[in-house]
């Protein structure tokens, strides 16, 4: 059956209250008419004020209207069911963000097609025309248009069907043909064919750009987290030290807790200004690349074409300020007069304030934290060590053909010559080392060594690091596996991943070794009349340890012998 105009009537029979067509229709007092349902439900819901009025026209009754059926409305709309009326989903009404239908009448239907010859959008009833009339077949029926306005020619109200390269511009067959006669002329599709590849690089640009941001921003805000940790962290050991004395430097004490939290704050705001400024520019790319996004989907070239120009224009980059953090938390003033403590009191003149280097491994923004100075919690006497000594042997299935272990495992010497070992597994191929055979157990673990010769290498590796290779992965101190103290004549040098840091301080033969599991600490010392502190790495204890040596030639390592009583 064909489409019949009755359906053009259809908002004649919907009721007010659920905008579909009559179902039971009554008839109240107004002359208005609902579905006996819905204008029950109404009043009830207005049983509490006593108040009954027409949803539509809102006049008022002193009581409730009876409720009749429209015998006639009831008749005309079952009749109506044998109608063919298209009510798809493409025929509900046009919201507020919908295309209308330009030919309904009353309430408008959303469009579903636009017709660039007509320049009317229809919806789908009205659109049976185009389809079925043989007088508009050759009509141009295109998807739905929201801005036909923008694809008229402003001089001829003629679409916009070419692009002229020459003026950069949309023009309708009759510019073409006369003014733009001699230009350089193409259809819409091409150039945007071609200028979409363009668009496209200069979104993978303005992605890359936008990652780069948010990698500086999460590096800032690192950076931020950094200098609170860092902070807090002086906080807790100047706190500690200060505690334990008397009251007559509590004046110092809350001078060094002012002046960390007045550095902390001037640090925390240099960085914050650049986090402000990333976020900015990153909101700025993000809104430019969701509406080149939104551009390319789109299947309306006119558009593409006219928008194009304005989202091509390149953001401006404001750049990034190069940020250093100033990690020097105290004067030197203030470190000096803490150090000078240690000389006035004397239940603790036999402890010292030790310089120390320290390197934090798994710190943030994986940068190096060199402290050079006088370290508070490092404030501690050789015999606090020796009630963690462990016993200590070195493993010939470890040990280098020219390295010869002897005195009952407690000394390796580089003698260059081979040495008749079996072959293992576990044996170092390349580099003249050897590793202990123990694994602490415990949770601190303290030992001594003393070298000899032109220089020494003395670490920790993990169980698992490779020993057969020539490369930096066998090598203590070249690899993320290992710690290392290279000790020589002339200076100390601390190597961790390859990385290297020359330590200034006199020569001792005696290195003291401590570990402690639960604070992530592996600390090199000085051992003569007394202990200096050289370096500490801040580590994270994830694989099995054991205490490692490479010599130079004609060098040795002699394991020491502890007493937990030793003074």
């Amino acid at each position: 059956m064909a489409v019949t105009p009755l359906s053009l009537f259809v908002d004649r029979y919907t009721c007010a209250v659920c905008l579909d067509v009559l179902k039971e229709p009554v008839t109240i007092p107004c002359g208005h008419s609902y579905c006996v349902k819905c204008i029950d439900h109404y009043w009830r819901q207005l049983d509490t004020w006593r108040v009954y009025r027409c949803p539509e026209c809102r006049r008022s009754f002193d009581r409730r209207p009876e409720l009749n059926r429209n015998t006639t409305l009831a008749d005309l709309l079952e009749r109506l069911k044998g109608v063919k009326v298209d009510v798809s989903p493409s025929q509900s009404y046009a919201g507020p963000d919908d295309v209308p239908c330009d030919v309904c009448p009353g309430r408008k239907r959303k469009a579903s097609k636009t017709c660039l010859t007509c320049l009317v959008s229809y919806c789908e009833t009205h659109l049976q025309p185009h389809k079925e009339l043989q007088a508009f077949k050759k009509h141009k029926v295109e998807a739905l248009s929201g801005n036909l306005k923008e694809k008229l020619c402003r001089k001829h109200h003629r679409i916009l069907e070419i692009y002229c390269r020459t003026d950069k511009t949309c023009v309708c067959s009759l510019c073409a043909a006369t003014e733009h006669k001699s230009h350089d002329t193409v259809t819409p599709d091409r150039e945007r064919a071609r200028r979409q590849i363009r668009m496209e690089r200069r979104k993978s640009e303005m992605e890359k750009r936008i990652e780069e941001k948010e990698k500086k921003l999460k590096e800032m805000k690192e950076m931020v987290r950094g200098i609170q940790r860092s902070a807090e962290r002086e906080m807790r050991k100047h706190e500690e030290m200060l505690k334990s004395v008397l009251r007559s430097i509590e004046r110092l004490r809350l001078e060094v807790t002012n002046l960390i939290g007045d550095h902390k704050r001037k640090e925390e705001r240099k960085a914050e200004d650049v986090i402000r400024r990333l976020e900015k520019e990153i909101k700025e790319l993000r809104r430019r690349d969701a509406e080149m996004a939104e551009l390319l989907q789109t299947d309306d070239h006119i558009h593409f074409l006219q928008r194009f120009p304005s989202l091509c224009v390149p953001v401006e980059d404001g750049g990034v300020p190069a940020l250093t953090i100033n990690r020097d938390f105290l004067p030197t003033t203030l470190k000096t007069s803490l150090s000078d403590l240690n000389k006035n009191l004397e239940d603790i003149r036999d402890w010292k304030f030790l310089k120390s280097r320290e390197t934090s491994v798994v710190g943030w923004v994986s940068s190096d934290v060199n402290c050079v100075g006088h370290n508070l919690d490092s404030l501690t006497s050789r015999s606090h060590f020796l009630k963690y000594s462990c016993p200590l042997s070195l493993d010939p299935n470890t040990a280098h053909r020219c390295l010869h272990v002897f005195e009952g495992n407690k000394k390796v010497m580089d003698k260059r010559t081979v040495t008749p070992y079996p072959d293992h597994p576990d044996r170092f191929g390349f580099w003249p080392q050897v590793l202990c055979s123990e694994v602490p157990s415990g949770t601190r673990c303290y030992w001594e060594v003393e070298w000899t010769g032109k220089w020494a290498d003395i670490g920790v590796a993990c169980k698992g690091m490779e020993r057969k290779g020539w490369g930096k992965e066998c090598g203590l101190g070249r690899n993320d596996k290992s710690w290392m103290l290279s000790c020589s004549h002339s200076s100390y040098v601390v190597c961790h991943n390859n990385m290297k840091t020359e330590i200034g301080a006199l020569c001792t033969h005696r290195i003291g070794i401590y570990l402690d599991l639960p604070a992530g600490f592996l600390s090199f010392y000085s051992v003569s009349f007394t202990m200096t502190l050289l370096h500490r790495f801040k580590i994270s204890f994830t694989e099995p340890l054991c205490l490692g040596f490479g010599l130079g030639l004609d060098s040795s390592v002699t394991i020491c012998h502890l007493n937990p009583y030793d003074q």
